[in-house]
């Protein structure tokens, strides 16, 4: 994940313009921390809450902050599509990478989570992939190659949901 810089040079008035752009890129998504994070609302351990689902039965839930990513070559030092597990990412499979906090929080290597943007639920997503450590109370959403689809879906305060379990797989 890095910043993209990209300048733009234009003459006018007699003088050159120089415009920059920074683009925060984490994978092809926005997903570098900004100074207007801390006036998002809270996300984290502190909104975790445990509901009964019609559907779904018993399950975990929590605000995180959601971003998106994809597969691309130069978003990677190795194959674009070999996830944190040493899995293949196939971009037909609805997938997410979790920070690592979110693993000691229950989350594990192919949990099903859904995920709730605006009040509507769509998932399940399969936990496939793991963020750099630096990142908490965080997802990234795998869009494939598709990096119009990761640019704009952009970052976003999402509740996920996943089932109470007691089995762990390797994390």
């Amino acid at each position: 994940m890095r910043a993209a810089t990209v300048t733009a040079f234009g003459m006018g008035l007699g003088g050159a313009i120089a415009i920059t752009v920074t683009v925060l890129l984490g994978g092809c998504g926005p997903s570098s921390a900004s100074a207007s994070e801390s006036n998002l609302p809270k996300t984290g351990p502190d909104t975790r809450t445990t509901e009964a689902h019609p559907e779904h039965g018993e399950r975990h839930t929590m605000w995180v902050t959601a971003t998106a990513y994809c597969s691309r070559p130069q978003e990677t030092d190795g194959d674009p599509f070999i996830a944190a597990w040493n899995e293949r990412l196939d971009p037909k499979v609805k997938s997410i990478a979790v920070s690592r906090d979110l693993l000691e929080e229950g989350l594990h290597h192919r949990s099903s989570v859904w995920i709730e943007i605006d009040g509507k639920e769509t998932g399940p997503y399969l936990v496939l992939d793991k963020m750099n450590k630096r990142w908490k109370h965080r997802i990234d959403v795998y869009f494939g190659t598709d990096l119009k689809g990761a640019l704009e879906f952009g970052k976003k305060r999402v509740r996920i949901s996943w089932k109470t379990s007691t089995s762990k797989t390797d994390g």
